[in-house]
């Protein structure tokens, strides 16, 4: 009977002596999970998605209502990851894993900033923005400013925008068809892989363990946005979250996309003139959005960003997927038929049915130097209607609830 796909490893000394290196069974989740928390780096982060360079560990056994996820890891932009540790030998673990992972994702999901941190404060002891706090910690020079950092937090959460990782001792029977129900959940918006920690031992080197990804998926995501009966926003998240199996390529081109948005925002926002003299600027990016918060807090706001993967650009109108956005959504509901004459009685480019707050502009390239211009123009004159639109409604709402 087959035991393993792999041979057994062995090291040979600057000396040419050969040492056997045997591989250890006789471990439990818990000595994964350290390993994992503790050294993350071990993890084949690139392979999957190198947007979550670098990871950084938070937590282990966060509370969650059904049940403690075993390590929660962030990343300086605000990208979360949920992480299960199992042996694959236990016939319940390859029964539930994914179910299990796939409840904590929904959970957490539904969850505000301010719900993470208060749970992250509770098992740690904190205090304060602890996520951002250990974040800057491990990696000031990459870390964002603190309203940015709590702002993408946020719309990952609502969007349920996570990385999910299940990593076990060694996947065996069971997998293939794991895979195949994750490449028939229709609704899934996330990236999940699982990755094998082989764990190997000699008394003369101490223990290696080595990392492998043996299933990852493919996803874009889509976020669709639930509000009360009667007024209708939902968005579609043009953007794709791709994994590829070359991951030095993909992160080349990353990279390139990251410089091209990094050069045009802050050309952008340098020149930007809105009529609102209120309203604060974005903050610049380096990623396809930058956003404008047309009231007095962060549970609505105005976005402008490039979609590549369908060629156009776009500006929208978006609150949170919490109570205090609903109600926002709940109280524009009566202004709906003003706000889109409003919007249409400068119509650049088609308003979507449907009720949605969003115009686009499609572009044979985003990136060309040729379209760079009209792009600017088009983004100019939407972000200024927007706020012209939305930000005198919120002031208004506001008042109301004081």
């Amino acid at each position: 009977m087959k035991k393993s796909a792999y041979g057994k490893p062995i090291l040979i000394s600057e000396d040419n002596k050969i040492i056997e290196i045997n591989k250890i069974n006789s471990f439990d989740e818990e000595y994964i999970q350290n390993i994992v928390f503790e050294f993350p780096s071990c993890l084949p982060i690139s392979d999957i998605d190198e947007a979550y360079n670098p990871i950084i560990p938070i937590c282990k056994e966060l509370n969650t209502p059904v049940g403690p996820l075993d390590i929660l890891m962030i990343t300086p932009l605000g990208e979360l990851a949920i992480i299960e540790t199992k042996l694959w030998r236990n016939p319940e673990a390859r029964r539930k894993v994914i179910a299990q992972i796939l409840d904590y994702a929904k959970e957490l999901s539904r969850w505000s900033y301010e719900d993470i941190t208060r749970e992250v404060n509770r098992k740690l002891g904190t205090k304060g923005n602890i996520l951002y706090e250990l974040a800057q910690k491990e990696n000031p020079e990459q870390l964002t400013e603190e309203k940015d950092f709590v702002d993408s937090v946020s719309r990952n959460l609502a969007r349920g925008k996570f990385l999910l990782l299940v990593v076990g001792d060694g996947i065996k029977e069971g997998a293939q068809g794991i895979s195949e129900f994750l490449s028939n959940s229709a609704h899934l918006n996330f990236t999940l892989a699982m990755i094998e920690l082989s764990i190997y031992e000699s008394p003369e080197i101490g223990k290696i363990i080595i990392p492998l990804t043996i299933v990852k998926t493919k996803e874009i995501t889509k976020l669709t946005i639930e509000i009360p009966t009667g007024f209708s926003l939902t968005i579609n998240d043009d953007r794709e979250n791709e994994s590829q199996n070359t991951p030095n390529i993909l992160s080349t081109e990353r990279q390139e996309e990251r410089q091209f948005y990094n050069g045009f925002w802050n050309e952008f926002i340098k020149q930007l003139n809105l009529d609102d003299p209120g309203q604060a600027l974005p903050a610049q990016k380096n990623g396809a959005n930058i956003y404008l918060y047309p009231g007095n807090d962060k549970k609505a706001w105005i976005s402008a960003y490039f979609s590549n993967s369908t060629k156009r650009v776009g500006v929208y109108f978006r609150t949170s997927n919490d109570q205090k956005g609903k109600e926002i959504l709940t109280m524009l509901e009566f202004q709906k038929a003003q706000i889109k004459e409003e919007l249409g009685s400068r119509i650049l480019c088609t308003i979507e049915e449907s009720d949605n707050f969003v115009v686009r502009l499609q572009c044979d390239d985003v990136f060309s130097n040729e379209n760079r211009l009209a792009i600017m123009g088009f983004f100019n004159i939407w972000l200024n209607v927007f706020v012209n639109v939305f930000r005198p409604r919120l002031k208004v709402i506001a008042q109301d609830k004081e």
